[in-house]
């Protein structure tokens, strides 16, 4: 399980209520992930903050860093099937506090064997002002 940091942008969604509006997403994927939300489903995409997650491990609650201002996130990874039997990774952020519910749609979306090679991590969004170590390490 890796422990480095994963820059995110933290995003709001229109039209739904403020929980399922929120979304956290990869950095390195954001602005396509934009686009196709924009252009295919006609959502638009208001950007919130952009940070990092980490995991949850005991260096994260770390002197001077507020608790109370990390966000839970959870880290959901499979491996979907791929062309001639290879395995793609897929790997999402979830909020928490619905993270039940998001897990068991995002998975309706995949070949039910993905579900073997689940592994949710729990962690954090971090506020960039909090994340600066894990942002430099």
């Amino acid at each position: 399980m890796s422990t480095h940091p994963v820059p995110l942008v933290r995003c709001l969604l229109d039209g739904e209520d403020e929980v399922e509006r929120v979304r956290y997403v990869p950095a390195a994927e954001f602005e396509l992930w934009r686009y196709f939300m924009e252009t295919r489903h006609s959502r638009s995409v208001t950007v919130d903050e952009v940070s990092v997650w980490v995991p949850e491990t005991p260096s994260v609650f770390v002197d001077g860093i507020d608790a109370d201002a990390l966000q839970p996130v959870v880290r959901i990874r499979f491996d979907k099937p791929g062309p001639q039997g290879t395995a793609i990774p897929v790997e999402r952020f979830l909020p928490a506090e619905c993270s039940v519910e998001a897990k068991s749609a995002l998975l309706s979306h995949f070949d039910p064997q993905c579900r073997w090679s689940l592994e949710a991590t729990p962690g954090y969004f971090m506020p960039v002002h909090a994340a600066r170590r894990w942002i430099t390490t």
